[in-house]
């Protein structure tokens, strides 16, 4: 009897831990970033950031087809302004094989910087990749999208 009541033990924790595990490898890919609170409804707002600066990544429509992409650079505390840099924005579809070439983006008056359609040709876990170039230092980040079926 008290071997069956260990068996049992042992059983149960196993499921518990695989339930648990697989929670926690597909939570972060479970649906995309919230939108802030300036962006349109129905985008996807990402934040990360450099040494310098902030960067806000908001797509504005987080599905299969060509979207509006925008990043802000807020200078963190104590770090100088300069010029506008140079913002590149690429993608790419790591388990599929695509990638979409750069896109130089437009600076706008309000401090954003706008590409107006990045192809996302399919669902899946994109990565996007932020490029900063200000001629002093070259900043690359990635950010994580999940584009649903």
């Amino acid at each position: 009897m008290r071997r069956r009541f260990l068996i049992a033990a042992v059983v149960l924790a196993a499921i518990l831990l695989t339930a648990l595990s697989v929670h926690a490898l597909w939570a972060p890919w479970s649906g995309t970033a919230q939108p802030a609170s300036d962006a349109p409804p129905g985008s996807a707002t990402l934040t990360g950031g450099t040494a310098r600066e902030t960067v806000t990544l908001t797509v504005a429509t987080p599905v299969t087809g060509a979207t509006a992409v925008d990043v802000r650079l807020a200078p963190r505390e104590g770090a100088s302004g300069g010029p506008a840099p140079v913002v590149t924005i690429s993608a790419v579809l790591p388990t599929a094989g695509h990638a979409v070439p750069d896109h130089t983006a437009v600076w706008a008056a309000d401090g954003r910087h706008h590409v107006a359609a990045l192809p996302l040709m399919m669902a899946g876990r994109w990565q996007i990749l932020i490029a900063i170039d200000d001629g002093d230092r070259h900043s690359r980040l990635v950010f994580p999208l999940v584009i649903p079926r």
